[in-house]
């Protein structure tokens, strides 16, 4: 079972801290709030390459990289996460779709659409400033904690867990209808 895997678990608890200190950082002011975001960072940088290296472990078909890819691009592209309705519509659905489609470890594939966000969202805004500056035009890059309600980057772990929590009960339920039925 994966609630037994130490590195899922370690992997979920760095990622919840980081998410929780990018949160707090927020609310500081200068700065404080930059360590903070910083090391929420590092937290939230260290979680993914944990959980990746869990998922490696599983040994996965290669259509599920590239639909986990697909989803944290699409989320960091596309979802800006900055309150509440856009976090619950991003973060439900790509959790719910991954652990969906997961053949084994489907929390782990919830969990990793989150843990991963951060590296897309930062690799996506770096390429929007080199565009930007290709194309001759103003390129500024934002180094303070993101303007985004506090409890976001929480939220957005929360909703990855929540929606693969939903597919994994939906997909019990629906095998112990054919299992009765059958």
């Amino acid at each position: 079972m994966l609630g037994k895997d130490v590195t899922f678990r370690g992997g979920l608890a760095l990622l919840l801290l980081g998410a929780a200190m990018v949160g707090i950082a927020i609310t500081l002011e200068e700065t404080a709030g930059r360590l903070i975001n910083g090391a929420g960072g590092v937290l939230w940088f260290a979680s993914a390459a944990i959980l990746l290296i869990a998922a490696i472990r599983t040994r996965p078909p290669a259509w599920l990289w590239l639909a986990f890819a697909g989803l944290t691009v699409l989320v960091a592209f596309v979802v800006t996460p900055s309150a509440l309705i856009p976090t619950l519509l991003g973060f439900i659905p790509a959790g719910f779709l991954i652990a969906g489609l997961a053949p084994r470890n489907r929390l782990l594939w919830a969990v990793m659409i989150p843990a991963w966000y951060l590296p897309a969202h930062i690799g996506a805004a770096m390429t929007r400033v080199a565009i930007r500056s290709a194309m001759g035009n103003e390129a500024p890059m934002r180094t303070d904690p993101p303007p985004t309600a506090a409890f976001t980057p929480l939220l957005m772990v929360v909703c990855g867990l929540a929606g693969g929590y939903l597919a994994v009960k939906i997909r019990e339920k629906a095998r112990n209808t054919n299992t009765e039925s059958g």
